[in-house]
């Protein structure tokens, strides 16, 4: 079979016209440049404006911040009961506290300065009956009494102060400042890991050198009212072996004794 085959009309190619854009064109290609410019200028400045006051030491002083290192290695907690009379609920109540030092061990180095720091590899909670006190701590060693936690079964923030003292680890040239070293203990209690319990107010007599609960009174009124780093910048002196007084006076501008008489002021004037 033969077929035939008819060759179909070509066409020529169709050329769009260019776009003629009229004055209202024109007037809306500016608009949409302009605004768009406007958005990548503000923009900018928001950008540039954060940088600045991150950066600046006026602003960093309303702030909490927390050190900024790796996280850090936590030790190996080891609980260590000597000859109780109730050795099976000391265990238990010790095996509780260990959990909680091995929770609060990284939160507490976030609040103070170490940086650079080396945790101990090993520490050891031990629960003694010759215990004088609730607790104790030398080095890298918390010893309890048993028989405060037959009496106080509730108190492991007593555990957290002692935890304190291992992150702390000053070094032994700060005879004059046990009342602060205690202090920064109770306030990372108090403040930070007690933070809902009830602060009660200072006594009648009371010093800023009594140490302990007053003391981080205190420091919590201090970081309140004039700068949120002020137990991060006392516990940084601390460890380097710096600590003078006169520190109050250059992250205040006030000296200890005239701080402490604010205090009072303020702790009369809001007494309930």
């Amino acid at each position: 079979m033969r077929c035939l085959s008819t060759a179909l009309p070509t066409k020529e190619p169709v050329v769009p016209e260019p776009r003629r854009i009229g004055a209202r064109g024109i007037e809306d290609v500016f608009r949409h440049f302009l605004t768009t410019g406007m958005a990548l200028v503000a923009l900018l400045v928001i950008l540039l404006c954060g940088s600045v006051f991150a950066a600046d030491p006026e602003t960093a002083r309303f702030r909490y911040s927390l050190t900024k290192t790796e996280l850090h290695r936590t030790p190996r907690f080891l609980l260590e009961i000597s000859e109780v009379p109730d050795r099976a609920k000391s265990k238990k109540w010790g095996e509780s506290a260990k959990e909680l030092c091995e929770e609060w061990f990284p939160v507490y180095c976030k609040f103070l300065s170490t940086e650079g720091w080396t945790p101990p590899d090993v520490v050891r909670i031990v629960i003694k009956t010759d215990l004088k006190v609730p607790g104790s701590t030398s080095g890298s060693t918390i010893s309890i009494s048993d028989s405060w936690i037959t009496k106080r079964p509730e108190d492991f923030g007593m555990v957290m102060h002692e935890l304190v003292h291992v992150v702390q680890h000053y070094p032994n040239s700060h005879k004059n400042a046990g009342w602060l070293i205690e202090g920064i203990a109770d306030y990372l209690r108090y403040w930070k890991y007690e933070s809902e319990r009830p602060k009660r107010k200072i006594g009648e007599n009371a010093s800023y050198r009594d140490g302990y609960s007053t003391a981080a009174s205190f420091l919590a009124w201090i970081v309140w009212k004039y700068d949120r780093r002020t137990v991060r910048r006392l516990d940084a002196a601390l460890r380097a072996g710096k600590y003078d007084d006169a520190i109050f006076h250059k992250i205040t501008g006030k000296d200890l004794p005239e701080l402490w008489d604010e205090f009072v002021k303020y702790e009369h004037k809001h007494a309930t």
